[in-house]
């Protein structure tokens, strides 16, 4: 991973660059001292140049844009050309892009430090130089005032999901939420005045800078997470990607790119020293960066590569990506007019997309791809399944076929979808599930064409915030299934499957996982926690038994490859890791799981046993065993079970069959089962259940075992109706035995 400038333009602006907005894929704002809004295109074109009327001697401290992450999608074109402003004479202004001025609020006493609309676009935040926090209504209404401080708060943020707030006061950093009876959280954070926070509504991570010089990444507890090592200057700005997976922060003199966790810093400077603010473009591959000299400089993020099959694509510049075909050995070079923005590599179908359009490049046709133009010019993600493949576009979700066919614009339950990242949106089969962006908790699945919803109207509610969620695409329509992790990574199975409107309950497999993604070709799971690859064979056959289940995981250590990796795909027996600098290695898996599922899934049993038998691995027992019960094949379960001398299950199998074979009006195969598999007792109880008492004292004399059991249930059973005994054998073997309930309930109960 690495930066390359691909524009900049200097002394455009008369005087300091004070901010830059990015409010959609094609146009951002500057900011600069002589109080004018700088409109540029993604090319650092300058298009047009509106004035903003201040009192004389008034200096901007804070520009916020109502961008599209922050409204609803039938008002994202209004919101976006709409700034909070806050100035130095204590007013913060609601003005439009054009410069005209809707409202002045007289928000603060001294300087309006922060002016910051909320996630929806419908409440404003400001902070000031008289340590006061206040709320404010969309129309500058005060709603609240939260604080008063002693000291300047310098910065403030929402939180997720607009909560509550953080904001810095001297060298402390502060939380607090807006609920009744919820505790204030505050800590040290720095040595010197915290200058700047930001809190990432995705990844729910908090960044700091400070005068001493450090960067630190924090928990929303207040854990540290990292910290920096000393830079040459005091911290100015820092800005989240719209994914949470990267951090940006400058300095006065350069910027650097951290992942999430604070490993891999890419630093790098610009000509011109005094950088005062650095900004995101929409779906997070390029930054933007201004500084004191009137210099705007725009960087893309070249990461590193995707792996499909025998290729290998690989972005070596913004507009230039090199495919290596590793079986045949050749090497060829896609370059294109505009930068590649997103990209994605599945199921053969290479994905390349710009500003304005989405290229489609098939195997054995790469350079010939199947362009589809993208209306609104705003992509965010793409998700690719084996016959379609999603776009989301200025909070639009797009359908689109292989072919550049568009299948739907499906509504998913009417809620806003500009706030997800592609970890929020999944899809496979027909199905497309989100998470619901106004809690985090609940997870709505409709079709894919239509949008309605599928599986019932109700939405699948989690306990805690869901962070990551996948559809398993090789699990069938009728049976699918969703993994998802939540805040304190917890990894869950759900299954699809259980009927209209009903309560679904999730079955929890792993808790620290990191990572994970379902395999491309079968349905097999891959997670990454404590350092360890772990492989769920069969997830649709998970057991309950935690025993069992432990067995039924495959573990392969991956220390070697550092920390904060995470996987990038899972196709065939490979799996492919990122490291956080966007370095990829492969890492192979056992092929006879996948091959033992395709035995499986083609009914051929006997197959599968010989595979287990050969091979000689325990964990191929145990996933047969586990898709044997899955599929009710308790013949081919019971052989597997033995193999792992499980034979408390074998009894168990034992039983079931006894139980089918009589409803089957079968007694006599049942008994034949049961003394096979070495339970008289159970036999006798049976004959016992169905009267049969001479059949029953038959098999305890043949087996010299339990007479005082059928004598006493013969006893009962005549006492109930007030008959005596005339059956010559019992009443013979009725003088020899003595007759102990407790004994006989002790007998039934080991039994």
């Amino acid at each position: 991973m690495h930066f390359h400038d691909r524009a900049a333009i200097s002394s455009v602006v008369p005087d300091n660059i004070l901010f830059i907005e990015w409010n959609s894929q094609i146009e951002y704002f500057t900011y600069s001292a002589d109080l004018k809004i700088h409109s540029w295109d993604g090319i650092a074109k300058d298009s047009s140049i509106k004035t903003i009327t201040l009192n004389k001697g008034t200096h901007i401290l804070d520009i916020d844009c109502m961008n599209i992450s922050q409204q609803s999608m039938d008002h994202r074109k209004k919101s976006s050309e709409t700034f909070a402003i806050g100035t130095s004479d204590g007013k913060c202004y609601i003005m439009h892009k054009t410069g005209r001025t809707e409202r002045v609020i007289d928000a603060h006493k001294g300087a309006v430090m922060n002016a910051k609309w909320n996630h929806d676009g419908t409440s404003l935040l400001t902070s000031g130089e008289d340590g006061q926090l206040k709320i404010w209504s969309r129309s500058g209404m005060l709603r609240s005032t939260h604080t008063q401080r002693d000291s300047p708060i310098y910065s403030a943020v929402w939180s997720p999901f607009s909560t509550g707030v953080l904001y810095s006061s001297g060298k402390t950093i502060t939380i607090q939420y807006f609920a009744a009876n919820s505790k204030t959280l505050q800590w040290k954070a720095h040595e010197s005045v915290v200058l700047v926070v930001a809190w990432s509504p995705i990844s729910n991570l908090i960044a700091s800078g400070s005068e001493d010089c450090h960067f630190k990444i924090w928990d929303p507890m207040g854990q540290l997470l990292f910290k920096s090592a000393p830079r040459l200057y005091p911290i100015t700005s820092i800005a989240w990607s719209p994914d949470g997976a990267f951090c940006a922060f400058t300095t006065f003199s350069s910027v650097c790119v951290s992942s999430a966790y604070g490993s891999d810093i890419l630093e790098g400077s610009m000509d011109g020293d005094g950088i005062s603010s650095v900004c995101w473009s929409p779906e997070g591959s390029q930054l933007v960066v201004g500084n004191s000299t009137g210099r705007i400089q725009i960087s893309h993020l070249v990461k590193g590569g995707l792996t499909w099959a025998s290729y290998n694509v690989t972005k070596i510049a913004p507009n230039t990506l090199q495919l290596r075909d590793h079986f045949n050995e050749t090497v060829e070079l896609l370059e294109f007019r505009d930068d590649v923005i997103l990209w994605s590599f599945k199921y053969g179908y290479l994905l390349l997309v710009n500003q304005t359009h989405c290229l489609i490049h098939k195997e054995n046709g790469w350079n010939s791809p199947i362009t589809v133009e993208l209306r609104d010019k705003c992509p965010q993600f793409i998700k690719q399944t084996e016959k379609y493949f999603l776009i989301m576009d200025c909070g639009i979700v797009y359908v689109f076929s292989y072919d550049g066919a568009l299948q739907g614009t499906p509504r998913i339950s009417n809620q806003r979808l500009t706030t997800l990242t592609a970890d929020h949106v999944t899809a496979a089969r027909e199905v497309i599930a989100t998470r619901n962006s106004s809690d985090g908790k609940s997870i709505h699945c409709c079709h894919y064409r239509t949008g309605k919803p599928v599986y019932g109207d109700k939405p699948l509610v989690h306990s805690g915030q869901v962070t990551k969620l996948e559809l398993d695409p090789g699990s069938p329509t009728g049976d699918q299934l969703l993994a998802f992790t939540d805040a304190v990574r917890d990894l869950y199975l759900l299954s699809l499957s259980s009927g209209l409107n009903r309560v679904r309950s999730s079955l929890k497999i792993a808790g620290g996982v990191t990572s994970f993604a379902w395999n491309c070709d079968c349905s097999m799971l891959v997670m990454i926690r404590e350092e360890e690859l772990c492989v769920v064979p069969y997830p649709p056959a998970v057991p309950n038994d935690p025993a069992l289940l432990d067995k039924f995981t495959i573990r392969q250590n991956i220390r070697e490859y550092g920390k904060h990796v995470s996987i990038e795909s899972f196709v065939g027996h490979q799996v492919t890791l990122q490291r956080g600098d966007g370095l990829t290695f492969p890492v192979y898996l056992s092929p006879y799981p996948s091959k033992l599922q395709q035995f499986v899934s083609n009914g051929q049993w006997d197959s599968a046993q010989r595979l287990c038998s050969s091979i000689k691995m325990e964990i191929l027992w145990v996933c047969l065993a586990a898709m044997a019960v899955h599929y009710k094949q308790l013949d081919a379960a019971q052989v597997a079970f033995a193999a792992l001398r499980e034979t408390d299950k074998i009894l168990y199998i034992d039983a079931i069959k006894a139980e089918t074979a009589l409803l089957q009006n079968g007694r006599t195969e049942a008994e034949t089962i049961l003394l096979q598999a070495g339970l008289p007792l159970k036999a006798i109880m049976l004959n016992l259940q169905l009267f049969q008492f001479e059949k029953a004292l038959e098999l305890a004399v043949k087996h010299d075992s339990n007479i005082d059991v059928v004598v006493a249930y013969r006893r009962k059973y005549l006492e109930q109706f007030g008959w005596t005994e005339t059956i010559p054998r019992f009443i013979e073997y009725a003088k020899k035995v003595d007759i102990d309930w407790d004994a006989i309930e002790e007998k039934l109960v080991d039994e």
